[in-house]
């Protein structure tokens, strides 16, 4: 399996708990593999932007990487990256 497709799947998969979660009314998946989020989620009264991660990654640059991105109060900002299971990361 390439890595583009385990991310993908990976993507997918955070998609589907975000959407089991029932705390967003529209979840997602940016296309563009040049954004620095991979999903978007929307409810009345935030967002948030998903980065997610699969494989060999610094923690410490996506963090510089994404906390130098300004956004509204509203706005959410994390990371998921999978080892034995889902962790998340506030940014």
């Amino acid at each position: 399996m390439t890595s583009y497709k385990k991310g993908y799947l990976k993507e997918l998969e955070a998609k589907r708990i975000l959407k089991r979660r029932k705390k967003f009314h529209t979840v997602f998946r940016a296309a563009s593999t040049h954004s620095p989020f991979d999903i978007v989620a929307i409810s009345g009264s935030k967002v948030l932007f998903l980065q997610v991660k699969s494989g060999k990654f610094s923690l410490k640059r996506e963090l510089r990487k994404l906390k130098g991105i300004q956004v509204p109060a509203s706005v959410e900002k994390q990371i998921w990256y999978v080892k034995k299971c889902w962790k998340i990361v506030d940014c």
